[in-house]
């Protein structure tokens, strides 16, 4: 197995893509800590599910997500894999319709749910001797829409920290890389007009949207030893779309 005696904190595992990246690293052998914010309740069932633990903890919040890390190692020892895809979501937002309190706000809620947990998490990757840090940026960055100028600006931020990370942990064997997918189907996705759904699988050169599996999939080989001399790395499981 992929992930034999590894322990992984996956952010946002309460709902969605970070479900099944849960789901798939139990599989390969990790124990998994199950973050949420909100979704308590699934959280608590799919950690019970595969054998891991629910933690919750509201990313923005430096001080919260240092509680939930540190009960995390008290309860494991250590942490080895950190998969931040946990993320606030600005939609229908404009130029000319947002504020800056809008880019303020979520720049707490994408990139500070980022460094918050990264940060938390350094001191027991560094004394391992080794790490895997995946972060969700978004194929938004190469195919940009005016409604998510919020979100697309915030993710941006992202890639710069990815790559400065890539190079600044790796002589201490901790590797950095992104995911970005196109628009993937989860509960937010199914919402969406059919129109639109149809609209980006036609402009996708592989006629389809993204599934949750498709995303995980990239997760787990970033975190697997077959990624090991990876870092700094974006993967794209999205069909072709930033380059159709």
């Amino acid at each position: 197995m992929l992930l034999e005696n590894k322990i992984a904190l996956v952010t946002g595992a309460g709902r969605g893509i970070g479900t099944t990246i849960a789901r798939r690293f139990a599989a390969e052998g990790a124990k998994v800590i199950v973050h949420y914010r909100s979704s308590r309740e699934p959280a608590e069932h799919l950690a019970a599910e595969i054998g891991g633990l629910a933690l919750g903890a509201d990313l923005a919040d430096p001080a919260a997500t240092d509680a939930m890390v540190a009960e995390a190692l008290a309860h494991y020892g250590r942490i080895d894999i950190l998969v931040n895809n946990a993320a606030s979501f600005a939609a229908d937002l404009t130029f000319e319709n947002a504020s800056w309190d809008d880019f303020k706000a979520e720049f707490d809620g994408v990139v500070g749910a980022t460094v918050n947990p990264t940060r938390a998490v350094l001191p027991s990757m560094k004394a391992l001797g080794g790490g895997k840090i995946i972060n969700f940026v978004a194929t938004l960055l190469q195919r940009p829409a005016a409604e998510y100028v919020v979100h697309t600006t915030a993710k941006s931020a992202l890639v710069g920290l990815t790559r400065t990370l890539a190079r600044d942990l790796g002589p201490h064997g901790i590797t950095v890389n992104m995911v970005s997918p196109g628009m993937t189907l989860t509960d937010y996705s199914q919402s969406l007009p059919e129109t639109v759904k149809t609209r980006v699988a036609g402009l996708t050169p592989l006629r389809r949207l993204a599934t949750a599996d498709d995303v995980a999939g990239v997760v787990l080989f970033y975190a697997s030893p077959l990624a090991d001399f990876v870092t700094g790395a974006n993967i794209a499981p999205d069909g072709g779309l930033a380059v159709g």
